[in-house]
């Protein structure tokens, strides 16, 4: 009998951790199976030029595009219901230097609402997200993290000096409430925002988000949104790259 309910329990705490935790350290080319692409799941073209696991790491450089408003650029995702933490490491580069050469260039933990639409049902003025990502904004010289909030395609944003180096990144839900983390190495987490987003459904989109050189586009193109989201800037100026160690979703 003693056996029975040891075994029943082990059944059971695997059972919790695998539906509880997962962890993904990129160390081989299937993990990218279990991840959605934003464009494939709503029908957009795919804005990230490159996409790679090696390593033991996974490699993200995405093309000219941005997250703001309703723009669009590329984000990987698994479906969440209910509270958890998504806690992330990564480093943002130039694609040769160590710094990004061009600017609004960062990526790190985006949360989204889905939209149950194709690109030919889009309309606009139905983007509600939130993010925490790092790297270069508006300035060349100075490092930052971005927090952002879009409530019906409306983005607010606020920046914070940081430092270019390897981070965690973390959000944590809990109903309503999101609170961001960051953390360097060898140094104690750090809150740097929280969002009470009470129209967030309880199922959301949780991932990884990347963009850079948002205003390499043409100005005829930044005009029209939708037009924007549907092409693919081959003639911009795109430098990052984004190096993620591993990536938690806990609930």
């Amino acid at each position: 009998m003693k056996n029975i309910k040891l075994s029943a329990l082990l059944f059971c705490l695997i059972l919790f951790s695998s539906a509880y935790a997962q962890r993904y350290d990129f160390d081989d080319q299937v993990q990218l199976k279990d991840w959605k692409r934003f464009y494939q799941a709503e029908g957009w073209p795919d804005m990230m030029q490159s996409i790679a696991i090696k390593d033991g790491m996974l490699y993200l450089e995405p093309y000219t595009s941005g997250w703001y408003a309703d723009y669009h650029a590329p984000f990987l995702f698994r479906e969440v219901t209910g509270d958890f933490t998504v806690h992330t490491r990564l480093l943002i580069s130039g694609r040769k230097t160590k710094m990004p050469q061009t600017t609004w260039s960062l990526a790190g933990i985006m949360v989204r609402a889905p939209r149950n639409i194709t690109a030919e049902q889009w309309t606009a003025r139905g983007e509600d997200w939130l993010f925490l990502t790092t790297g270069l904004a508006d300035r060349l010289d100075q490092p930052v993290f971005e927090t952002k909030t879009t409530v019906k395609s409306k983005s607010r944003l606020k920046l914070y000096p940081n430092r270019l180096e390897w981070v965690e990144l973390k959000v944590a839900r809990k109903g309503a409430i999101f609170t961001l983390w960051y953390k360097y190495d060898r140094e104690d987490w750090q809150k740097i925002e929280t969002f009470e987003r009470p129209d967030l459904p309880a199922t959301l989109q949780v991932g990884l988000n990347a963009y850079t050189d948002f205003y390499s586009a043409d100005k005829a193109l930044m005009q029209d949104v939708y037009r924007y989201n549907q092409t693919v800037v081959t003639y911009g100026k795109p430098d990052l790259k984004v190096s993620v160690d591993f990536i938690n979703i806990n609930q």
